[in-house]
C-alpha cells in the first residue's frame, strides 16, 4: 500500500498528459508479444497514459520512430543506431541467448564456414544482419529451426535457451544430440522517441518505475548455469567469511547492539545522501575508510572484474564492511540476507539483475557468516558479473 501511495503521488507530479495517445508498434504476435503486451497495457494503466498499438516488421518500425510518424516500439533490444534517436526503456524482459550446434557438428570458432540459421525477424536475425553474418537459412518459428539442426540443413543456431529446451521437449528431441554454450544475456525494452521524451519530460523515469510494479516472474539462473557460479566462487566466498578479521568486524558490531529503529533510519540518511548527485553517505565514508572494507576491496580486485562488490553484514543485515558504494545502509529484508542468516540454506544465489548504468548482469552469491561455535553472527554477499562467470565456463 505505502508503494501505491507513492508511486501515485509521482504521477500526480509527472509531466503527462492524459490526453495524448501514445503511437507504439510491436512486431507479429507469438507468446513473447502477448506477454510483453500486457506488460506494457500493465504499465500504460500505472502512468495513465493513454496509447494506440500498430503491429509492424521491426526494420518498419525503426524507421518509422525515426521519421516520428510514431513515438515507440518494443520488445527491442539495445542498438547503438537507434540510440541516436531513441532512448531504450529498463528491461521488460530478459533473454539468455546460446548458441547450438549438434554433438557430431561444428560449433562457434570452427575453421571451416558455418551455416546459421534464424527465426524470421527475430532479434537475432537482427543481431546477425548488424554482425555481417549471412543467417543461410530464416524460418517461422524455433521448432521448425530445430529440425532443421537435427537434419543437418544448418550447422548452428543462436537463441534463448529456455525457448529452445521447451522446443526440444514438445519435439521429442533428446538434448545430449546437441551441444550448447553460453553467448550473452539481452534486456529487451521499449524504444521511445527521443523528440517524444523531450516533449513529456519525466514520463520514461515512470515508466521504468512502473516496469517494476508490472515485471513479470524473476529471471533465475538455469541449473547447469548456477553450478557454473558456483564451482567458481563459493569455496573463496566460504574461505573469505571465516577469516578471523571479518568474524571480529561483525562480532564487535553486534556488541553495539543497535535499535532497529537505529539501523532503519541510518539506511534512510544513506539513501537520501545518496539520491544527491556525486554525494557519499557521510557513514558510507567512514565505512570505505575502515581496513575490513579495503581488504574486502582488495578480494574483490583479485577477482579481475568476476566479482562486482562485497558486503559484509551484522545479524541484523545492516552493514558492517563495504568494498564500494552500495543502495542501502541495511540489507535485512532482501533475499541475499533472509535466505542465509539463521537458515537451513548454507549459500544462495539471487535472480539475474540487470544494471542498465552499466549495461552489466549481476547475480548475488550470499553466505551466513558463523562463529566458532557453529552460530550465525551475520552474513556475507557478493556480486557476480554472470556472464564474465558462465562466458568463463
Amino acid at each position: 500500500m505505502i508503494l501505491q501511495l507513492w508511486f501515485s503521488s509521482l504521477l500526480l507530479a509527472a509531466d503527462i498528459s492524459p490526453g495524448d495517445t501514445l503511437l507504439l508498434a510491436t512486431h507479429a504476435p507469438s507468446g513473447q508479444s502477448a506477454a510483453s503486451r500486457a506488460q506494457i497495457d500493465c504499465i500504460m494503466k500505472h502512468t495513465q497514459q493513454p496509447y494506440q498499438l500498430l503491429v509492424m516488421p521491426w526494420r518498419r518500425a525503426k524507421q518509422e520512430v525515426k521519421m516520428g510518424r510514431i513515438d515507440g516500439y518494443f520488445t527491442a533490444m539495445p542498438n547503438n543506431e537507434i540510440d541516436s534517436f531513441a532512448r531504450l526503456s529498463a528491461p521488460l524482459f530478459l533473454e539468455n541467448w546460446y548458441w547450438f550446434w549438434r554433438a557430431d557438428g561444428r560449433g562457434p570458432g570452427s575453421d571451416s564456414a558455418l551455416r546459421y540459421g534464424a527465426i524470421l525477424g527475430s532479434h537475432q536475425a537482427d543481431w546477425f544482419m548488424r554482425q555481417g553474418i549471412k543467417a543461410d537459412v530464416e524460418v517461422g518459428d524455433i521448432s521448425q529451426l530445430l529440425q532443421l539442426l537435427a537434419i543437418g540443413r544448418i550447422d548452428i543456431l543462436l537463441a534463448d535457451l529456455d525457448d529452445v529446451k521447451d522446443a526440444m521437449t514438445r519435439l521429442k528431441l533428446n538434448p545430449e544430440h546437441f551441444n550448447q554454450r553460453f553467448f550473452r544475456y539481452v534486456p529487451l525494452g521499449s524504444y521511445f522517441s527521443r523528440e517524444r521524451l523531450q516533449q513529456r519530460p519525466g514520463f520514461l523515469r515512470h515508466f521504468n518505475a512502473a516496469v517494476h510494479l508490472c515485471a513479470t516472474a524473476p529471471f533465475a539462473l538455469a541449473a547447469s548455469e548456477r553450478d557454473t557460479v558456483l564451482a567458481l566462487l563459493l569455496d573463496s566466498v566460504r574461505s573469505l567469511a571465516r577469516q578471523r578479521s571479518l568474524l571480529d568486524a561483525v562480532g564487535q558490531q553486534n556488541q553495539q547492539q543497535l535499535t532497529l529503529d537505529t539501523v532503519l533510519q541510518r539506511d534512510r540518511l544513506w539513501q537520501q545522501a545518496i539520491q544527491q548527485p556525486d554525494t557519499a553517505p557521510a557513514l558510507a565514508r567512514q565505512l570505505l575508510a575502515l581496513t575490513i572494507s579495503g581488504q574486502l576491496r582488495q578480494w574483490q580486485q583479485d577477482f579481475d572484474g568476476l566479482v562486482t562488490e562485497v558486503i559484509l553484514m551484522d545479524n541484523q543485515g545492516a552493514n558492517v564492511a563495504i568494498s564500494q558504494l552500495t543502495t542501502d545502509y541495511w540489507q535485512g529484508d532482501e533475499t541475499p540476507f533472509l535466505s542465509v542468516f539463521n537458515q537451513t540454506l548454507d549459500y544462495f544465489v539471487d535472480v539475474v539483475e540487470y544494471d542498465q548504468s552499466a549495461q552489466r548482469f549481476q547475480v548475488k552469491l550470499s553466505v551466513p557468516v558463523k562463529n566458532a561455535e557453529g552460530y550465525h553472527i551475520g552474513a556475507l554477499s557478493i556480486g557476480i558479473d554472470v556472464e564474465r562467470a558462465l562466458a568463463a565456463d
